[in-house]
C-alpha cells in the first residue's frame, strides 16, 4: 500500500486526471480544493490571515481568487507571504489524509508544487503531467484570459520540466486530445494497480 502523488506545470490537465482516477475508484486529495474550501470559510485560520494581509481581496465574505491573484503574481514578496499562510495548513492536512490511507486501495494527492517545496518524500511514487508549452500557454490564456507575458511569469515559478521528469515515475503526456489522454490515463491505472500491489511502499527519497 502506497499514497502517489500527481504533480505538473499550471494548465498541464492535473485535475482533470486526477477527476479521471477518481472515476476509476481511487480516493483523491486536491491542494487547490482545499486551499479554495478555506477562502470561502470565514472562521479557518487562512481566511483571516489572508484579509489582514491583503484586505483588498474580500468580495462579499469571501476571498476573491482573481484579485488576489493579480496581488501575488505582480509581486514576488508578496506571494512568499500568501505561501507562508497558506502551505503550513495544507501540507498538515495532507499529512494527515495520507496518515489515514488504507490498504487495497489506491489513494492520489494532487500537489502541484510538489518538487518547488520539496513534498516528494511524502509519497511512494510521483506521477509528472506534461504538457507542450504551446499547449500550456493556450489553456492557460483560454482560462485565465491573462496575456502571453502573464502566463510564462506564472509557469516561471515552477522547476523546470526536464528535471521534473528525471524526477518523475510515471509521465503522462497531455499535449493533445482528450480522448488520447484517456487511454493514457488507462495505462496509468494499469500502472498505479500494480504498483500498489506489488510495491514495497517505502517512500521515495
Amino acid at each position: 500500500m502506497g499514497v502517489f502523488a500527481i504533480t505538473g506545470d499550471l494548465g498541464s490537465g492535473k485535475t482533470t486526471i486526477l477527476n479521471l482516477l477518481r472515476e476509476k475508484g481511487a480516493k483523491v486529495f486536491n491542494c487547490d480544493e482545499v486551499v479554495h474550501s478555506y477562502y470561502k470559510d470565514k472562521k479557518s485560520l487562512v481566511y483571516k490571515k489572508i484579509i489582514t494581509f491583503f484586505p483588498s481581496v474580500k468580495e462579499n465574505d469571501r476571498i476573491c481568487r482573481k484579485k488576489l491573484s493579480q496581488i501575488v503574481f505582480s509581486s514576488k514578496e508578496k506571494l512568499t507571504q500568501l505561501e507562508e499562510i497558506v502551505h503550513p495548513v495544507i501540507i498538515e492536512d495532507l499529512k494527515k489524509w495520507i496518515k489515514k490511507a488504507k490498504k487495497n486501495r489506491i489513494y492520489i494527492a494532487e500537489v502541484p508544487l510538489l518538487f518547488e517545496k520539496n513534498l516528494f518524500h511524502l509519497f511512494k511514487e510521483v506521477i509528472l503531467v506534461y504538457a507542450k508549452r504551446e499547449a500550456l500557454i493556450g489553456r492557460l490564456r483560454k482560462k485565465l484570459n491573462l496575456s502571453q507575458r502573464e502566463i510564462k511569469k506564472r509557469l516561471s515559478l515552477y522547476l523546470p520540466i526536464r528535471k521534473k521528469i528525471k524526477k518523475a515515475d510515471f509521465i503522462v503526456n497531455n499535449s493533445f486530445s482528450l480522448l488520447r489522454l484517456k487511454k493514457e490515463v488507462d495505462s496509468l491505472w494499469e500502472w498505479l494497480k500494480k504498483e500498489n500491489r506489488y510495491g514495497e511502499g517505502k517512500g521515495k527519497k
